[in-house]
């Protein structure tokens, strides 16, 4: 068993007529409370006080100088999966460099631990370090992530938002960026939009309720078909889950838009041409089961 990484991988991010009223109201357009940023030098700080719980943890005894040997590089490992968990307690403007030390220090660290154990098989331990920090590399992409959630009980019918990237050409402006395109009918529960790196999208005038909320990470909406063409139920999927490479059948209904401020997509039908188009997949339902939400979003209740 190999213990390098692999890269991290890029995450492109892939009705009724009348959707029914709702009381709750619109997102807000405050940011939720986000935890203080730390000074200068934090995430080295940040990293050498994880290393000292690390190492505070562990033995180097075994009678296989290995184990010894590895209990350096699995310390680094630990320590600093631990840190990037905490990557929000670091400025933004810093997060980039932050995440590209840690994934270094990673690296050479699951590298080191390769060498020691190359032709055998690696104790379980190790191996589960190196899989909790793949996730937490991927994850950290994704420090201080947002979205736009369906807040009522009923579908709703996603309005042109105010993305910012509009008129830039390609390099359209900072941060990381997926929304479904206007005119999408989105079930209750379920993400229209969620960035990291940006503002938060404008709501127009008499938007349809959406919730703002911190996410963990970021999900995509798979809409499924039958023979007919007709919809059938939607899926959420955790776009940084183990399943992460699994592709789901069906249409995805969120857009990815931009990645680390790179345009890398755009909406590609008329808001009106693709109302029509879901409102005769829909077959005259009001709204559609809804699998993968959170126990407290509107669709499980």
């Amino acid at each position: 068993m190999s213990g390098t990484l692999p890269d991290p991988a890029s995450h492109e991010p892939p009705a009724s007529h009348e959707p029914p009223a709702s009381h709750e109201p619109p997102a807000s357009h405050e940011p939720p409370a986000s935890p203080e940023p730390l000074g200068p030098l934090a995430w080295t700080a940040l990293v050498a006080r994880w290393v000292a719980v690390a190492q505070a943890s562990r033995s180097t005894g075994g009678a296989d100088p290995r184990l010894a040997a590895s209990v350096a590089p699995l310390v680094t490992i630990e320590a600093t999966t631990a840190a990037l968990g905490e990557l929000l307690s670091i400025d933004a403007c810093d997060r980039p460099h932050a995440r590209a030390v840690a994934e270094l220090a990673i690296r050479r660290a699951a590298g080191e631990l390769d060498r020691l154990w190359r032709g055998d098989e690696w104790p379980a331990e190790l191996h589960a370090a190196c899989e909790a920090a793949e996730r937490a590399l991927r994850l950290a992409i994704y420090a201080g992530l947002e979205e736009l959630v369906v807040a009522g009980e009923g579908a709703i019918e996603v309005p042109s938002l105010g993305l910012g990237i509009d008129g830039h050409g390609d390099d359209a402006a900072p941060g990381t960026l997926a929304a479904m395109p206007p005119g999408t009918i989105a079930m209750p529960g379920e993400p229209v939009a969620w960035w990291c790196g940006r503002e938060a999208p404008a709501l127009p005038d008499g938007a349809p309720p959406l919730r703002r909320r911190h996410a963990r990470a970021p999900r995509q909406v798979y809409r499924g078909l039958d023979e007919r063409g007709h919809f059938t139920e939607d899926t959420v999927v955790d776009l940084a889950g183990d399943g992460e490479g699994e592709l789901l059948a069906g249409l995805p209904l969120l857009t990815p838009l931009l990645v680390d401020g790179a345009r890398v997509g755009r909406f590609l039908q008329p808001e009106a041409r693709w109302l029509e188009i879901q409102r005769r997949a829909l077959a005259g339902r009001a709204r559609l089961a809804v699998a993968g939400l959170d126990a407290g979003d509107p669709a499980t209740r």
